[in-house]
């Protein structure tokens, strides 16, 4: 006879503990809320930034931006169009006969041969602050010459300078070749705006940024030499260059990036990903335990007493005696948490027999010059106390 067959037991499947789950799962959830805590970090700070945004600008209604000036411009019957890049400039220059070029690259980020094919542009070019690439493909012989400005008078025979008589503001000052108009010239002999003749193009720099600025368009005669520069001709292209603009052969920013660093930047996130892993495998769940001993109030009394004699902080340490004696009594006479020092004091005064006044010496007025004097005061609020509870016991 064969002994009975019996069948295989199924394989045990081990599933991980419900709590190491858990936690892996509280892990996660924690990456995940650090990262959007992060973005949302980034996004308030970047929302009151004004980072990214041009100086200068026409369209920006701030102080440091420049509407007032483009709406008087267009009131005066100019054409105002703002550009970011060297095709929109251009097109809307057409020939170039009728317009005035202004190049505010404040954030100077045209290269030296983008500067020298703006001035192919237009035959009224205006220079506001430029770099030393923009100086010298665009105004050879013109070279910065540190800070300038403050309080100009007009001192050369170009219109707008005249018109002006005087300009307030900061920017640069500009040394000069012989045969250019230097204008607003300070103490150290050098000029805040140049004008430079090259062939049938004229080219005027002007280091006085603020003046175009709407907080200091209205000071001195800044908005007659804005308007006297700008305005000259019908038509006014303000070309301020975007960070895409870097050069018109279209690399754009992308292309002036070293070789190693999109590889570095993927090999950072690599790393964060493996360090947060390693970091979460390693936590456990969450113990609470009691705390092994109880911390008595007298041991934190003593305590706070101790800090209070080692700083020598006998005004303080006064004030908190006093305040704890004021609730006790307030307690002891029936008169409830609300109770105003002063009632307390009356009440005490009242109930004991004692002085008015001196009780609330007592209570507000004495003061602790000395050791020896804290502790009178501090005997004093308990006998106080003691005359109160006797008088109200019941006999």
């Amino acid at each position: 006879m064969s002994a009975p067959t019996v069948a295989p037991a199924p394989p045990v499947t081990e599933e991980a503990p419900p709590r190491r789950r858990l936690g892996l799962v509280l892990v996660w959830v924690a990456v995940a809320v650090v990262v959007l805590l992060g973005v949302l970090t980034v996004w308030v700070a970047g929302a009151g930034s004004d980072v990214g945004e041009h100086r200068r600008s026409p369209i920006d209604a701030g102080p440091r931006g420049t509407m007032a000036l483009a709406e008087v411009l267009r009131a005066q019957g100019v054409d105002v169009t703002v550009a970011h890049s060297f095709g929109e400039a251009a097109s809307a220059l057409g020939d170039g006969r009728d317009a005035t070029l202004v190049l505010d690259d404040d954030w100077w980020v045209l290269t030296e041969e983008t500067n020298e094919q703006l001035l192919a542009l237009s035959q009224h070019l205006v220079l506001v602050q430029p770099s030393d690439e923009a100086l010298a493909a665009l105004a050879p012989g013109v070279g910065y010459a540190g800070f300038g400005g403050g309080l100009l008078t007009a001192d050369c025979e170009l219109a707008a300078v005249q018109r002006a008589e005087s300009v307030s503001g900061g920017g640069d000052a500009y040394t000069a070749p012989s045969g250019a108009q230097r204008c607003l010239v300070d103490a150290a002999g050098n000029a805040s705006l140049v004008r430079i003749e090259r062939g049938v193009r004229e080219v005027t720099v002007l280091g006085l940024g603020d003046v175009l600025s709407n907080q200091s368009i209205t000071e001195a005669g800044n908005a007659a030499l804005a308007l006297g520069l700008l305005g000259e001709q019908p038509r006014l292209v303000w070309y301020q260059p975007d960070v895409d603009d870097y050069a018109l052969e279209g690399g754009g920013l992308a292309a002036r990036q070293a070789d190693w660093y999109v590889p570095l930047v993927v090999l950072l996130l690599l790393v964060g990903v493996a360090a947060a892993l390693w970091r979460g495998r390693r936590m456990g769940p969450v113990v609470v335990e009691d705390l092994p001993v109880e911390v008595r109030s007298s041991e934190t009394m003593e305590g706070r007493a101790r800090l209070y004699e080692r700083g020598g902080a006998r005004d303080h340490a006064l004030t908190t005696l006093r305040t704890a004696t004021l609730a006790r009594l307030a307690r002891t006479l029936g008169l409830g948490g609300r109770a105003t020092p002063d009632e307390i004091i009356a009440a005490s005064a009242a109930t004991t027999g004692r002085d008015p006044a001196t009780v609330e010496f007592l209570l507000r007025g004495a003061t602790a010059p000395n050791d020896s004097a804290f502790v009178g005061l501090s005997d004093g609020l308990l006998r106080l106390e003691d005359e109160v509870a006797r008088a109200v016991r019941p006999r």
